[in-house]
């Protein structure tokens, strides 16, 4: 049985891309990545992904778009934002629209460490939750 935790990353900048999946190399993790929201829905159609980092604003959409389709398909995905304006506002909307984290860049691998285990932690959390429930 594989163990391995497929993790999405949303995004146009080779730096990010670059970053988180150095970041996932010795971890149980198997990173995909999408250079556009399009792209992206399709991989969430076609395989599971329980995080996924995504980029504020990406050529054609922003982390929105993905947001609520990710919410409408009623996948249990935590969604972590990469927030490259480091503008106040824009952190607080992330969170309002669903955004289980929210990462300034440049990106920090502990920040990245302690968004992994947060979205796992929650993911299990809900698990346990809906095991009890049953």
């Amino acid at each position: 049985m594989d163990n391995s935790l497929s993790v999405l990353v949303v995004s146009c900048r080779p730096e990010n891309r670059k970053m988180l999946m150095r970041v996932f190399e010795g971890l149980p993790i198997d990173g995909y990545s999408a250079p556009s929201i399009q792209e992206a829905k399709e991989a969430v159609r076609l395989r599971s992904f329980p995080v996924i980092f995504c980029e504020e604003r990406l050529p054609d959409g922003s982390y929105v778009d993905l947001l609520r389709y990710v919410q409408s398909v009623g996948e249990d995905i935590r969604f972590v934002v990469l927030l490259c304006t480091g503008e106040w506002e824009e952190y607080l909307e992330a969170l309002r629209a669903g955004a289980e984290e929210v990462l300034r860049c440049p990106l920090q691998p502990t920040d990245v460490d302690l968004a992994l285990i947060h979205a796992m932690r929650g993911r299990l959390g809900s698990n346990e939750t809906t095991s009890h429930a049953a």
